[in-house]
């Protein structure tokens, strides 16, 4: 869908790290040509996740920003608020009542058949202090890996599971009240699935390890304690900081990440202060989706 670009004509690109993440300015988020995009959607590639300061629109054109870049999943009321008038956005809120509860390293829609391309994320309140995201590059952290590590892991598969975070007891205000139906809906329609452990970008085509703690189950074809001690060493492998980011948020900031390279951790640092997001899926950049 995209053409990528040798240099950048219509935004300015300010790395945040030599990895991962890199500050977009010059623009104002909306329906844009298609050689911004494209300067937009190479940096996503280069950066896998990229930052807008002081972009005040409104649901509607947050969605129809978003849309140019793929199909947008519609929201679904279980783990999320809707709002009406945009029904791909789902609505992350956490105040004194309702306390975070998504403290933990993981890429969105890894329990999925098809993962999600991309999220993105729409500040509009946060807190005085606190509240920071993390991005781990996936892709830095399998470069990283021992040679014996890689070749442990290249061919192997690892189940993802939708309960073994969402069935926690940190999950279970989501369960309360008439939620418990949507809930057991979400799971029924995401039974435990298999993915690579290691995965090549379909655009770049570099590699990354796929495995995130809150979702990954066991390591296939091998016996459970050999699976478990693996997981472990690579659950706290990626959370060394030199493949990181973090993200300072502002009312009004936008993240854009892509999860086929990334894991992201909402620090909850700062509760019972209210921070509340609006947020979409992306769930394809393929032809056919999006312009």
């Amino acid at each position: 869908m995209f053409k990528p670009v040798d240099k950048y004509e219509h935004i300015t690109v300010a790395p945040v790290t030599a990895h991962i993440g890199a500050e977009i300015g010059g623009i104002e988020v909306g329906i844009l040509d298609k050689s911004i995009l494209s300067e937009i959607h190479t940096a996503l590639m280069r950066y896998q996740v990229i930052f807008f300061r002081d972009q005040e629109i409104e649901p509607p054109q947050f969605a129809a920003f978003a849309r140019q870049f793929g199909c947008l999943r519609k929201a679904r009321k279980a783990a999320f608020e809707l709002l009406e008038g945009a029904p791909e956005v789902a609505v992350l809120v956490n105040d004194a009542e309702r306390p975070p509860n998504v403290n933990h390293y993981h890429p969105d829609g890894i329990f999925r058949d098809e993962p999600e391309f991309a999220s993105i994320l729409h500040a509009q309140e946060v807190p005085n202090y606190g509240g920071d995201t993390v991005f781990v590059s996936m892709t830095a952290a399998y470069e990283a890996l021992s040679d014996e590590m890689k070749a442990y892991i290249e061919n192997k598969t690892a189940t993802q599971d939708f309960m073994k975070l969402h069935g926690s007891p940190q999950k279970k205000r989501s369960w309360k009240g008439d939620n418990a139906k949507r809930m057991a809906a979400m799971a029924k329609d995401h039974p435990p699935v298999i993915h690579p452990m290691v995965r090549a970008h379909p655009v770049t085509g570099a590699k990354s390890l796929y495995v995130s703690e809150s979702f990954t189950s066991h390591i296939d074809g091998v016996d459970r304690l050999e699976s478990d001690e693996k997981l472990l060493e690579l659950y706290r492998h990626y959370e060394r900081p030199e493949f990181q980011c973090r993200f300072r948020w502002k009312d009004y900031s936008i993240a854009f990440w892509d999860n086929r390279a990334t894991l992201h951790y909402a620090v909850a640092d700062y509760w019972p202060a209210k921070r509340l997001m609006n947020r979409m899926t992306i769930e394809t950049d393929a032809i056919g989706c999006g312009l």
